[in-house]
């Protein structure tokens, strides 16, 4: 529902008839709005410049404080008129809002809001904050707050912001107070949350070897999405430091790099707020691949010592078996009928397996 609100003081005019009444202000729409009485020419509004009217009916404001009391001025210029009123009306004890109220994103993620109490605030006073979306007029509750010893609000933290809003809108950030004892006017501010972001620092990786250093970055942000980069290169043979800058690329790769310490910050295309620098990190004599190196040549000694010693003993064991073959068992008549029997039979006149000759003796009975 529409709450119009109108304080209305009339300049003096030649017309005793004005041409314009009911001056209002319609915050919904964000319009200054009127009725016209007869045939008028030119009007216009003024707040803290000069806006034409549109079809003579009304101008169209692109924010509207809901809490500073501000003067809405509209003229005409024929016949020669002037009006105004004040929105919103004067309310609440002076001094009695809160003050100093600002606001920060920061850790990507984070909003926080801080403000002092009021000079001429009651002792019980306590204050409640809600951010509306500038379009969609939605609105969020803060749901944890910072107190001072009193226990008076004093501060508002928002974990997860991106939750609220992912794109770069805007926010009328609003600080309501209230009391028992008298009334407390409200404090507000409109951020842009890209504007107000304090953006970390760029994470960067590096890869290299003894030609070349390749330097990989990412920006989180969840508000801005264009940036310049800033490396700053320090090298130690020969002492040499360079800053290069890096427009909208996130990426660097650095010839015949040697030992350096390299460290980034990151500046907004637009806005061209800063980063903290990144903490400084020193790359070595860019061969990463020594030590992989070194465990592949371990492990293949190691595979070509277990082979060796393998072969030795299948060799050694071979020459055994030839040198000291088995000495085969004279079949057992006895045992012919036990089929599991491993006898062999000595055949006489058959040679064995290593072609060793045999002789055959004839025993000659004495005589």
């Amino acid at each position: 529902m529409t709450i119009l609100f109108s304080l209305q003081c009339l300049l003096p005019s030649k017309h005793p008839n004005p041409p314009i009444k009911n001056l209002r202000m319609d915050p919904e729409n964000k319009r200054l709005t009127w009725d016209l009485n007869g045939n008028v020419t030119k009007i216009s509004c003024i707040k803290e410049s000069r806006l034409p009217a549109r079809n003579n009916r009304y101008c169209s404001f692109g924010l509207i404080s809901p809490c500073k009391v501000t003067n809405y001025t509209v003229t005409v210029t024929h016949p020669p008129f002037s009006t105004w009123i004040l929105f919103p009306e004067p309310d609440g004890i002076p001094g009695a809002a809160a003050e100093n109220l600002s606001c920060q994103v920061h850790d990507v993620d984070v909003l926080t809001c801080d403000w002092t109490v009021g000079r001429a605030a009651p002792g019980d006073v306590q204050y409640q904050l809600y951010l509306e979306h500038e379009t969609t007029r939605a609105r969020h509750t803060c749901l944890r707050y910072r107190a001072d010893d009193r226990g008076t609000h004093v501060g508002c933290r928002f974990d997860d912001i991106s939750r609220v809003s992912r794109y770069p809108h805007g926010f009328q950030v609003v600080v309501n107070g209230t009391s028992e004892r008298a009334r407390v006017p409200c404090t507000d501010i409109f951020r842009y949350l890209s504007t107000i972001e304090k953006l970390s620092a760029p994470n960067i990786t590096v890869k290299c070897n003894k030609t070349r250093s390749f330097m990989e970055w990412k920006m989180l942000s969840h508000f801005n999405h264009r940036f310049n980069y800033e490396l700053q290169i320090q090298k130690v043979k020969p002492i040499l430091q360079n800053q290069i800058l890096v427009k909208e690329h996130t990426s660097f790769t650095l010839p015949n790099p040697g030992t350096y310490t390299v460290k980034i910050r990151a500046q907004e295309v637009f806005e061209r707020q800063l980063s903290d620098w990144s903490a400084p990190q020193r790359v070595g004599e860019c061969d990463v691949h020594v030590g992989s190196r070194l465990t592949w040549l371990l492990a293949a000694v190691g595979a070509l010592l277990a082979l060796l010693l393998a072969l030795l003993l299948c060799r050694r064991y071979s020459l055994m078996k030839k040198l000291l073959p088995p000495i085969p068992r004279i079949k057992d008549p006895i045992s012919d009928d036990f089929p599991n029997d491993k006898l062999v039979p000595w055949e006489a006149g058959r040679a064995d397996p290593e072609d060793c000759a045999v002789a055959e003796v004839q025993l000659v009975k004495e005589t």
